[in-house]
């Protein structure tokens, strides 16, 4: 799992750590706030309490399927899978500064894709 520094386009020029990893990662309890967040589509919106709400608990996010990037993770809530990335402001992964939401899909249990 790799956890590459990238700076921000702002003035201040502080630094967030984006999440890369071609196997699942355990992601501990993070704080986030909502501003934190940006979307792909605005009708992801109404989801996104779901989302923070999974990743202020943390748990396991795994690589997305079929994306041939290391950096966009599928995070199950309760209704939704959410395809994002994930930026943080230290190693110990406990601050995302910075999440992007490129998918919401219905949850469908039991529902696999084996590739």
């Amino acid at each position: 799992m790799g956890i590459h520094k990238r700076r921000e386009e702002s003035s201040a020029a502080a630094a967030r750590l984006l999440l890369e990893s071609a196997s699942p990662v355990e992601l501990p309890p993070a704080e986030i706030a909502e501003e934190d967040a940006s979307l792909e589509r605005e009708e992801f919106r109404p989801h996104l309490p779901e989302l923070l709400n999974a990743l202020r608990i943390g748990g396991t996010v795994n690589p997305a399927p079929i994306v041939q990037s290391d950096s966009v993770f599928v995070i199950d809530g309760k209704t939704r899978s959410f395809w994002v990335r994930l930026w943080h402001a230290d190693q110990s992964r406990t601050r995302i500064v910075r999440a992007h939401i490129l998918s919401c899909l219905p949850r469908v249990p039991g529902f696999k894709i084996n590739i």
